[in-house]
């Protein structure tokens, strides 16, 4: 801005770049809470329905205080007139985790895709193939013991022959 009133003083005869407004944090804030909250009127009885929590690039961590429930409200912004429009509401959690923990779900996070979703699948192929190496390792086991058998067996029947031979 400062650029921009030295060179309209000293006569702003050069060409200036143009100015572009993006809607702010706190703009997307106030328009998204004034969406959520349409009965925060006199014929609404100034009724709050919804606290903002968080703002991110294309969601807002909101609280919907009559179902008591925390929503990511997924929006769109059109910074060219400087308005927000809601899309689809999802129920989310909010829980409580120590910094080891938080660090671990991160990584469990990044493993999956950078998403939760995925942990019951690959957790259920786990399992699927640890059962499935468990049944090989008992078929392997019980091969390992047939083997013992044959190889006492053979000995047997070599030391049978030798005697049989002499």
């Amino acid at each position: 801005m400062e650029e921009y009133v030295a060179k309209f003083s000293q006569g702003g005869n050069e060409q200036m770049s143009k100015i572009n407004f993006k809607i702010s944090d706190s703009q997307k804030f106030d328009a998204i809470w004034s969406l959520l909250n349409d009965s925060y009127t006199e014929e609404g009885e100034w009724v709050v329905t919804y606290g903002v929590c968080d703002i991110y690039d294309d969601y807002a961590l909101c609280y919907n205080y009559e179902a008591g429930t925390y929503e990511r409200v997924y929006y769109t912004k059109d910074d060219e007139t400087d308005t927000v429009e809601l899309g689809e509401r999802v129920k989310v959690f909010v829980i409580d985790v120590t910094e080891a923990e938080f660090t671990a779900l991160n990584a469990l996070r990044a493993i999956h895709g950078d998403t939760y979703e995925k942990v019951d699948e690959d957790m259920a192929a786990l399992q699927e193939m640890s059962a499935e190496f468990e049944e090989r390792g008992t078929k392997i086991e019980e091969l390992e013991a047939s083997v013992a058998t044959l190889t006492t067996e053979a000995e047997e029947v070599a030391a049978q022959f030798e005697a049989a031979k002499e």
